[in-house]
């Protein structure tokens, strides 16, 4: 075959390159995707898991029996929680616990963005929940507390 032939013969064959840019441009979006879904998810469930915990944590707070119990109660609370989930959490707790006033459960976690082989972890996002309850102004608190 002579080159001018062969020139002629590659000129024709267009279907071939149509089909093989498609699947380049194909797994150039596919593959990202496959990495930001799993991604994704993460991150709502760790959100979802903080904003339980915060709930959880506020309530036990304001139904125990004075300030020192409160916190113990709340820290139970968070412990509970870490137990049934995978992400770390860290609570701060805020307000009075006075009748009538609101306190505040703070929850923080981070989720890893992803791993490379030989490059280790490349970021984290910072998730923070909060939760209020009012202490009910018509409770009875242990002496010494208010």
């Amino acid at each position: 075959m002579s080159i001018p032939g062969a020139i002629r013969r590659l000129a024709t064959e267009r279907g071939e390159a149509a089909i093989l840019s498609g699947v380049l441009l194909l797994a150039g979006v596919l593959i990202p995707l496959m990495f930001l879904i799993p991604l994704y998810a993460r991150i709502e469930l760790a959100q979802v898991d903080a904003q339980q915990a915060a709930t959880s944590a506020v309530r036990s707070a304001v139904h125990a029996p004075n300030a020192a119990a409160a916190n113990t109660a709340a820290s139970t609370a968070l412990a509970r929680e870490r137990a049934a989930t995978s992400v770390p959490l860290t609570l701060s707790l805020a307000g009075t616990y006075a009748r009538g006033q609101a306190m505040t459960a703070n929850v923080t976690t981070t989720v890893p963005i992803g791993t490379l082989p030989f490059l280790g972890h490349f970021g984290t996002i910072t998730i923070h929940a909060h939760a209020s309850a009012p202490v009910d102004r018509y409770r009875s608190i242990l002496e010494g507390s208010e």
